[in-house]
């Protein structure tokens, strides 16, 4: 612990071997539930080891504070910092049993949810045994799905466990902030939920490239840099509706389809009509935080103003590091490193807005985003004499190819992009969406947004095929991708296949099972046949098969059945027993965790009256008459059909 002096008697920077090894925590009732999900668990994980493996040695990494009151010697109330607390408690459970690793001097958790006896019950169960009480009833869902998360996600990783451990233990550190005795806890908590709006890292970027345009740049090019930016910056529109109404013909056309070339063809006399926010110095921002500008420069709100209709894939600092990615290729994609990255980038202003405003607008119309909170869509802004809308970016009677006369482009590209999507939700690992905007950025004509629709999903397809072929051969994953090469490298896949990634149960990754569905849905609409299955069952499920988010890797013939029956064993041709691919499909954790152990005819049946399919394996696992004990044959059928769509064999 580091020495305190009076004035910081109530601050004690814990390692999270300190903070384990002696007192004790309660979440009050008033606290929310353990709420962390997949991305939010995956990145704290991700940001120990980088850290961990950049061989700082004695150095710490601060990961948050934990703020408390004392009620006793040792004994703290949490007020604030549960969900980190609580994540650490579980990850500590997991390296102990789920990779049997050895925790120094931590005999047991410090932490105790008030009134919440499944949290309790089942937090405790992970520590001691590593497994959930043996009545599902008093299972904590939210801690038992993010312990399946966490051996998951390390199981995938590259990552050296008992040095991730080591330095787990002794250099990652929590701030631990006690409250003093007499505080209000009510006016506490009504201060931290109605604190302002702190100064955003992307709005800082903002204030100091706009001070390292050079002393000669005049007041309107200031305006015109802070313009686009702002207008980038609202993801939920797009940028043309963003920017004000004076100016937007004169940048984008009449059509709004032109991307403006040059800084210099942004300046123009109306952007003076913009409010003194927008070309603000770093000194007028730190003074005056968003939310407390001076009266003088606060301006009624306009059009461009409202909020947007899309739901976007990303968010702007991730686009900004994307952006600057296509710039410089070994750029993080990690926004907590926003500034850092940008400070060591440096790059110029008046280039880097520009090749912003036109990857944004590329983006626009070529990657998909939410409407409305519905399905996803790929729409482009289309300008009539008085009024607006969106319509497909491809024409609805354009097919993918020849070939392919039953596909339009504009439904291909939707389900091939949200497939990249929901397999890479965390931002930091979005390599694809850097892929796709590369590609957009070198094929759009100058000024231009049109692309050729058959060469842009050639291309996704063959990105595609090379994040499948790292999976199943183990090699380099796509951060390290040259999208030059890349381009020009059509996959082979290797003739005699190795299939020990495909057999290995829950740790099969997330991405095969994606392109795997999306390989049975473009056969499928191409109107293949298979043989074998019951296609009629199939076919009834197709047309309302989306990509959704599905972190859970199900075992159709169940790792634990109900009623004392014996799960699938190990035999010749089925080595791998219930962990053999024909037997797994990916599902949604709700799914997972209600179905997990019935039997796959008690599944089939709770499917039955449904005509979505949230997986089309699990549909086609679904359509053969039995599966299990029984059926081996059926599973290694079901096996061999899957690995020839996935490796384009018939």
């Amino acid at each position: 612990m580091l020495n305190k002096t009076s004035e910081q008697q109530d601050v004690a920077a814990l390692t999270v071997s300190q903070l384990f090894r002696s007192g004790h925590y309660t979440i009050p009732i008033y606290q929310r539930n353990y709420a962390w999900g997949q991305e939010e668990i995956e990145q704290l994980i991700q940001d120990i080891w980088d850290v961990a493996r950049q061989n700082r040695g004695d150095n710490h990494y601060f990961i948050g504070s934990l703020v408390v009151a004392q009620r006793g010697l040792d004994r703290y109330e949490t007020i604030d910092g549960q969900q980190r607390h609580t994540t650490l408690s579980i990850l500590l459970a997991v390296l102990k049993h789920a990779f049997d690793l050895a925790l120094p001097d931590i005999t047991n958790i410090n932490l105790h949810f008030d009134c919440r006896d499944k949290s309790d019950a089942t937090l405790s169960s992970l520590f001691e045994h590593g497994c959930v009480p043996g009545d599902e009833n008093v299972v904590e869902s939210t801690v038992w799905r993010a312990w399946k998360i966490m051996v998951s996600f390390i199981r995938k990783m590259d990552i050296d466990r008992p040095a991730f451990l080591r330095y787990l233990l002794e250099n990652v550190v929590v701030l631990r902030v006690t409250v003093p005795a007499d505080t209000d806890l009510n006016h506490y908590f009504e201060i931290m939920n109605n604190r302002g709006e702190q100064l955003e890292k992307h709005e800082i970027l903002k204030a100091r490239l706009m001070d390292k345009l050079d002393s000669s740049a005049s007041e309107l090019e200031r305006i015109a840099f802070a313009t686009v930016w702002d207008a980038c910056a609202n993801m939920q529109r797009y940028v043309p509706l963003s920017v004000h109404h004076s100016i937007r013909d004169r940048w984008f056309g009449h059509k709004w389809n032109v991307i403006p070339q040059d800084f210099d063809d942004l300046l123009h006399a109306s952007l003076k009509v913009k409010t003194p926010e927008e070309s603000r110095t770093l000194h007028d921002i730190i003074r005056h935080p968003k939310g407390s500008l001076p009266e003088a420069a606060i301006s009624s709100k306009t059009d461009e103003e409202h909020p947007g209709n899309f739901g976007s894939v990303i968010t702007f600092p991730n686009f900004l590091l994307q952006v600057l990615r296509l710039m410089e290729r070994n750029t993080p994609l990690d926004d907590k490193r926003l500034l850092d990255t940008f400070t060591t980038s440096d790059p110029d202003p008046r280039q880097f807005i520009m090749r912003l405003l036109k990857c944004r607008m590329l983006f626009d119309r070529y990657i998909i985003k939410r409407e409305n909170d519905d399905d996803w869509s790929l729409k482009a802004l289309t300008r009539y004499e008085k009024s607006f809308s969106y319509t497909s970016t491809f024409a609805p009677a354009e097919k993918a190819s020849l070939r392919e006369r039953n596909i339009p482009i504009n439904q291909n590209a939707i389900m091939l992009l949200s497939m990249f999507h929901v397999s890479f939700p965390a931002q930091i690992y979005k390599y694809w969406l850097n892929g796709a905007l590369y590609w957009l950025d070198k094929y759009a004509e100058p000024g231009q947004m049109n692309i050729n629709g058959r060469d842009y999903l050639n291309y996704l397809e063959n990105m595609a095929n090379h994040f499948l072929l790292d999976r199943i051969t183990e090699t380099p994953g796509e951060q390290l991708y040259d999208f030059d090469e890349m381009e020009n490298a059509p996959v082979c896949f290797p003739t005699h296949f190795v299939e020990t990634p495909l057999h290995n149960g829950t740790g099969v990754q997330n991405y095969i099972f994606n392109r795997l569905d999306y390989l049975l849905w473009l056969n499928l609409k191409n109107k293949r046949q298979f043989a074998g299955v019951d296609m009629q069952y199939i076919e009834k499920r197709l047309d309302n098969f989306t990509f959704t988010f599905r972190t859970s890797v199900e075992h159709y013939s169940p790792q634990h059945p109900m009623n004392d029956e014996l799960p699938l064993e190990r035999s010749q041709g089925l080595e791998n027993g219930v962990d053999n691919f024909g037997n797994l499909c990916l599902i949604s954790h709700s799914n997972n965790s209600k179905l997990s152990n019935y039997s796959p005819v008690a599944k089939k049946e709770h499917y039955e009256k449904s005509t979505h399919a949230e997986s089309l394996k699990q549909v086609f696992m679904m359509s053969y008459d039995s599966w299990g004990h029984a059926a081996v044959e059926n599973i290694l059928h079901h096996k061999n059909m899957m690995v020839n769509v996935l490796l384009y064999r018939h």
